[in-house]
């Protein structure tokens, strides 16, 4: 008698299906299903999260605009208006320094969005000596930082303001 060996361990097996359409007979397996599911789940989502970003960095623009506001009205009250001989010099002077440090706080910008920017810029003085400082970014929708899509069913996202501003108030004192 010939004694053969018999293995120790059994032979692996699969655990299960890889796919539940491929166990039923006389169907072909059904691969690209899932994905052609996913499709529209996938758009709804990839909307929201482009909306998110994209209204996130409006929010941070307009931050932006209200950061440089406060930055120029603090520099144009630190001006002095002893240091001017009429009313009309020191208000061109405090003007002309809140414009500048507002510049110089949103040079960070492109160009052609710094120059849309400091076209809206405005200061104004009170009879008390308060500088009001207004930055408005006009046709922030038209050009934004991300562009807008136009997706189907769900339509343009995101539906930006046209105008972002940014505003501040500071007293002497």
């Amino acid at each position: 008698m010939s004694t053969r060996a018999t293995p120790t361990h059994a032979t692996p097996t699969r655990s299960g299906p890889v796919c539940s359409a491929s166990v039923r007979p006389g169907r072909r397996p059904q691969f690209g299903a899932v994905a052609l599911e996913m499709a529209p789940a996938f758009l709804l989502f990839f909307a929201i999260f482009y909306a998110i970003v994209s209204y996130s960095m409006a929010m941070v623009m307009k931050q932006a605009l209200t950061q440089a506001a406060a930055e120029g009205a603090r520099a144009a009250v630190k001006v002095d208006p002893l240091n001017y001989t009429s009313a009309l010099s020191y208000e061109t002077a405090t003007r002309a320094v809140a414009r500048a440090r507002a510049t110089e706080s949103l040079n960070w910008l492109p160009a052609d969005a710094l120059a849309t920017v400091l076209s809206g810029v405005a200061v104004s003085l009170t009879a008390s000596g308060a500088v009001q400082v207004t930055i408005t970014y006009n046709g922030y929708n038209v050009a934004p930082p991300l562009p807008i899509l136009d997706l189907p069913i769900i339509g343009k996202v995101p539906d930006l303001p046209d105008k972002l501003v940014g505003q501040a108030v500071a007293q002497p004192g």
